[in-house]
C-alpha cells in the first residue's frame, strides 16, 4: 500500500451487539500500529454507512476499512456506488470483522479474529471481485437499488434475517442464525415465485432461493462450495417445498456445503442476471440486511470492486 494512501475507517460502534463500541478505545489503538494517515468516521443511522463511504471517496479517500459485521460492509460496499457508477473505481475496500456472522470475511478467506485481520488491511492481497447489484420494493412502497458483495436469500432466508436483526445477538452468529432458522422453518409458508435467470423464465413454489456470489452465509452456512468471486456468474440454488421433518433433518447440509445431496428439492443453475417476483410477500436478505421485498432484479456486475481478500481466496 502506497505510504501516501488517504485512508477512511468507517466504524459501526453498535456492531456485534454494541461490542464494538464498548472496544472502541482498544481497536482503535490496534489500529493505530497498523495504518497511517487515516480519519475515523462513525455510524448513527440505518444507511449511514454508505453515505460515510460515498463522501469519503468523493473527498479523495482512496482505501475504506469497514469495521463492523457483515451489515456494516453491505452498507459500505454499496457506498462505492452512486445509482449505476462506482464513485471511484481504482479504490480499495477491506474490511476488519467485528460483527454478528462474519460470513463476508470467510468467503474472502480473511481473519475473524481482530488481531489476525489487521495486517491484511495493509498488507493483504488485492483483488478485483464481482458485485451484485439488486433492486427491489421497499417495505413503505417505491424502489430501493443497492449492492453486496457475498450472497442475497429471498424467501425463507428473507425471514430468518429479519428475524435475527429484530432480536438479540448476544449469542453470536451460529446461534442467532440457527435459532432463527429452526423457529422459521415451523412457521414459514413457501411462496409461488416467477424466476427468471438469464432470461429462462420458470413457475413454482419455492421454499427460498440463494443467489451467491460469495460461498458463506448465516453465520457459517457453507451455502455456496463451488462460488468464485471473480467468475462473472452467480451460483444459484432454487430450494422447493420440503416437509418440516426433512428439513429439519437436512439442516446441517447447509452448513457442510452439501446442497447438492438433495437433487430431489434443489435445482442449482448458474447466471449473471436474476429477476423474481410472487403474487405474495416475499422478503429478500443480502450480506445480513433486508433491504426489501419482491419484485426483484439482481445483476451480476464483473470486476466491479478492488477488495482486500486472503491468499486463498476463491479465485477463477
Amino acid at each position: 500500500m502506497p505510504s501516501s494512501e488517504k485512508i477512511a475507517v468507517i466504524v459501526n460502534p453498535r456492531s456485534a451487539h454494541g461490542r464494538t463500541g464498548k472496544r472502541w478505545p482498544a481497536i482503535l489503538a490496534a489500529l493505530q500500529q497498523h495504518l497511517t494517515n487515516f480519519e475515523v468516521f462513525f455510524t448513527e443511522r440505518a444507511g449511514h454507512g454508505t453515505e460515510l463511504t460515498r463522501q469519503a471517496l468523493r473527498d479523495g479517500f482512496t482505501r475504506i476499512v469497514s469495521v463492523g459485521g457483515d451489515g456494516t460492509h453491505f452498507e459500505v460496499s454499496s457506498g462505492f456506488f452512486d445509482g449505476t457508477r462506482p464513485v471511484n473505481p481504482e479504490a480499495v475496500l477491506a474490511i476488519l470483522p467485528h460483527g454478528t456472522g462474519s460470513d463476508l470475511a470467510r468467503s474472502l478467506r480473511l481473519p475473524r479474529k481482530l488481531e489476525a485481520a489487521l495486517p491484511h488491511l495493509v498488507n493483504g492481497r488485492v483483488i478485483r471481485m464481482d458485485v451484485a447489484r439488486i433492486t427491489c420494493r421497499r417495505p413503505e412502497g417505491g424502489e430501493v437499488m443497492c449492492h453486496f458483495l457475498n450472497t442475497s436469500r429471498i424467501g425463507m432466508g428473507g425471514e430468518v434475517v429479519y428475524q435475527v436483526n429484530r432480536n438479540t445477538k448476544a449469542w453470536g452468529g451460529f446461534f442467532s442464525y440457527c435459532w432463527a432458522m429452526l423457529k422459521t422453518l415451523f412457521v414459514y409458508t413457501d411462496k409461488p415465485m416467477r424466476i427468471e435467470i438469464d432470461g429462462k423464465v420458470t413457475e413454482q413454489v419455492v421454499k427460498e432461493i440463494i443467489v451467491a456470489n460469495g460461498q458463506y452465509d448465516g453465520g457459517g452456512m457453507h451455502v455456496a462450495p463451488d462460488a468464485l468471486l471473480n467468475d462473472g456468474l452467480f451460483d444459484i440454488y432454487i430450494i422447493g417445498p420440503v416437509a418440516l421433518w426433512d428439513a429439519l433433518r437436512s439442516l446441517p447440509l447447509i452448513y457442510r456445503g452439501g446442497l447438492m445431496k438433495r437433487p430431489d428439492v434443489i435445482s442449482y443453475r448458474r447466471g449473471w442476471i436474476v429477476r423474481v417476483d410472487s403474487p405474495e410477500e416475499v422478503k429478500i436478505n443480502t450480506d445480513g440486511e433486508v433491504p426489501g421485498m419482491l419484485p426483484a432484479t439482481i445483476e451480476l456486475l464483473p470486476a466491479a470492486i478492488r477488495v482486500v481478500a486472503g491468499k486463498d481466496a476463491p479465485l477463477r
